[in-house]
Order: C-alpha cells, then sequence, then structure tokens
C-alpha cells in the first residue's frame, strides 16, 4: 500500500502566504510620496530697481568673505517657527527646500544685485590684498508665523567691514516682510526682503570711507 504525504501547507505557513499578500497589497494601494519641490531666491530682472545706488555716488570694490551661518541653518531645509504655539521650536517643511544653504542663497543674491549697482565685488579667496573685506554673519532665515494664516519671512544679518586687520565698520541689518501661509508665499517673501536687506546694505557701503 502506497503511503499517503499530507501535502497541505502547515497553518503558520499559510499565515505567512497571507500576512505578505496583505503587505503587498497595501504596498500598491500606499500613494506614492509628493516630489520635494525646490525653491531660490529668482532672477534679478532688467528693470529691477532694488540695490541701485543715489545719483552722484559711486560704490566701493570689495572682497566678499564667505558667509557665517548657526548650526540650524548649515542646510537646505526651509525653516519656520510657529510664534504663537513655540517661538524657541524651530521647523522645518517636509516638502520643500532651498536649492543651496541660505547663505549660498544670500550670497550669490549679495553678488549680483552688488554688481548690478555697478559695484566691483570678488570673493575673498580671490581679492586683491588692498580691498576692503565684508564680513556676513546671517542669524535668521526663516518664515515666522504669528497665526495660522498670518506669517512673515524674515532675515537678520550682521555685516563687518575690515581693512587689513582693522575693523571699518559694522551694523546689524534686520528684514522682514509680509508672506502668506505656506511655503511656497515663503519663498516669494524671502526673495523680497532678501532683495531689501541687501539694498540696505548696499547704501551703507556706499557712506562708508572705503576708496
Amino acid at each position: 500500500m502506497r503511503e499517503q504525504f499530507n501535502m497541505k501547507p502547515a497553518p503558520i505557513f499559510k499565515l505567512a502566504l497571507i500576512s505578505a499578500l496583505c503587505m503587498f497589497l497595501l504596498a500598491c494601494s500606499t500613494p506614492a510620496a509628493p516630489p520635494v519641490q525646490m525653491f531660490d531666491l529668482g532672477q534679478a530682472g532688467s528693470g529691477d530697481t532694488t540695490a541701485i545706488p543715489t545719483a552722484g555716488s559711486r560704490l566701493p570694490a570689495i572682497s566678499l568673505a564667505d558667509i557665517s551661518i548657526s548650526p540650524s541653518l548649515d542646510s537646505n531645509y526651509m525653516l519656520y517657527r510657529l510664534q504663537y504655539e513655540n517661538s524657541q521650536q524651530t521647523r522645518s517643511y517636509a516638502q520643500h527646500r532651498w536649492s543651496m544653504t541660505p547663505a549660498q542663497l544670500l550670497a550669490q543674491r549679495f553678488k549680483m544685485r552688488f554688481a548690478a549697482a555697478g559695484g566691483v565685488i570678488v570673493s575673498a579667496m580671490d581679492g586683491a590684498a588692498s580691498l576692503p573685506v565684508l564680513k556676513i554673519d546671517l542669524d535668521d532665515f526663516s518664515q515666522q508665523f504669528s497665526s495660522a494664516n498670518s506669517s512673515v519671512a524674515r532675515i537678520s544679518v550682521r555685516a563687518s567691514v575690515f581693512k587689513g586687520r582693522n575693523l571699518v565698520a559694522q551694523q546689524s541689518f534686520v528684514q522682514q516682510l509680509d508672506a502668506g501661509a505656506d511655503a511656497p508665499s515663503g519663498a516669494r517673501a524671502m526673495a523680497a526682503a532678501s532683495d531689501a536687506l541687501i539694498q540696505s546694505m548696499t547704501l551703507w557701503l556706499q557712506g562708508l570711507p572705503l576708496n
């Protein structure tokens, strides 16, 4: 008599098959995460008069040092604060990023604006030894919400100008502009705030005895 073998799968094996099938179906039904959106400060238009010097004045030739930043700004995260919940907590948008770090964005924008205004600017590594050096410390580059539907884009810097080892002048600049309730509106406001900040810095540099 032939032996009869039980070919039915064991209960544990059945459960494993069912579990694997459920996981597969769940993965198929879960929508893919939306792609991360990248933002920069935009391009300066030829008709933009931001940071144009006043009549009869000239901008100095300067050398721009690398912008110093706090550790919280050493990434391309788009940061925001909910002032109405906890003003001491910095958060970041999950699906929105800057294309570069805030320091790189601001340096790029400053060089563009300063050159458009008629100034001569080079990096500290390439600058002549006789040129005054502009050092910028970036303290804040974030969107701050006073309520769920109201925010401002805020930029805060300290600017120092050196001739050799001598400090010529130092000034703090803070600029904030109204923004909307999301990351894209915050990015637009941050671009406008950057231009306004650079304009103030440019006018300040014009008045310094650097030539």
